[in-house]
């Protein structure tokens, strides 16, 4: 599978703050397995090389550039190249990136490192699965394929990472914030006594650029925000064919309308869910609950 033709963002990832906080976690200046090793030539010049021991996505490039800037900041230089695009499929074997500088700072940047990469890399390989299977489904049905979609579930402040991991993968963002979008879910209508109360009120306070989306359980309840001038409804937890039907009543009553399905939806179920009336399918799993990538990685004479 050849590299997704997405622009490479990582230079712009917040990378370099979490391998410093990593760093630190670790209490890397009193590593003393590493003070032991090094006893007899604390300074010894290395290499090493990143190894994928599992098929998947690489999403890592841009921490390379991170990891020289924060050796740099510590007083080691160091030489880090990524040797694979981001969105490149990658199997067992294949040698994804190559260090070389002082042992002692390779041996402390090797597992934050690893585990932001191995973190990225997960979402980026879920992500292309989902999208892989949408592209599939829709091919047969003689349909566009509808976006594939993350969402906010995210850890605090890996929420960066976690977008650029799911655009690599083939994926789009969702709300990336809570301002970037207004998004009425069953706990705001409850607050505001309906739902054409909480779109009203929505409309009334937020910038008028934004899309008013509504999530909704039943028909019922797409028919109201429907009624009540939505400019998108988020079909949750809807069985496929459930989905399909809502999805053509609300385009037939409002052609401009963005429908989007959502709700326990994975790589088995999704095709199931597209249809030319679909236009955006998320899933919260692509962040929430990540498959690390496994790739190790390996000093010159390991």
């Amino acid at each position: 599978m050849a590299a997704n033709p997405r622009p490479d963002q990582g230079d712009t990832a917040p990378w370099g703050p979490l391998l410093r906080r990593g760093l630190e976690e670790d209490n890397w200046a009193q590593d003393w397995t590493t003070l032991g090793a090094l006893a007899t030539d604390p300074t010894r010049i290395s290499r090493a090389r990143w190894v994928a021991k599992a098929q998947g996505i690489w999403c890592s490039a841009g921490l390379m550039t991170h990891v020289e800037r924060v050796a740099s900041e510590l007083g080691v230089s160091v030489n880090a190249k990524a040797l694979v695009a981001d969105g490149t499929a990658v199997r067992p074997g294949t040698v994804l990136a190559a260090w070389d500088g002082q042992a002692r700072i390779l041996l402390a940047m090797e597992r934050p490192a690893l585990n932001l990469a191995q973190y990225a890399c997960g979402i980026a390989t879920a992500t292309r699965a989902l999208v892989s299977a949408v592209e599939e489904s829709a091919r047969g049905r003689g349909c566009p394929p509808p976006r594939v979609a993350a969402t906010r579930k995210s850890l605090p402040f890996y929420r960066d990472l976690a977008l650029l991991a799911v655009r690599s993968g083939g994926g789009h963002p969702h709300r990336v914030n809570l301002a970037g979008g207004v998004l009425i879910k069953e706990n705001h209508v409850a607050a505001a006594g309906g739902i054409p109360e909480a779109i009203a009120g929505a409309r009334g306070v937020a910038p008028h650029g934004l899309r008013v989306e509504v999530e909704v359980r039943s028909a019922a309840e797409a028919e109201s925000a429907l009624l009540a001038g939505a400019d998108a409804i988020l079909l949750d937890n809807f069985a496929p064919a459930d989905a399909i039907a809502a999805a053509r009543a609300a385009k037939s009553r409002a052609p401009g309308i963005v429908v989007e399905v959502s709700g326990g939806i994975d790589a088995a179920s999704i095709g199931a869910y597209v249809d030319a009336s679909i236009d955006v399918i998320s899933s919260g799993a692509l962040t929430h609950s990540v498959r690390a990538l496994d790739i190790s990685m390996l000093m010159e004479g390991a």
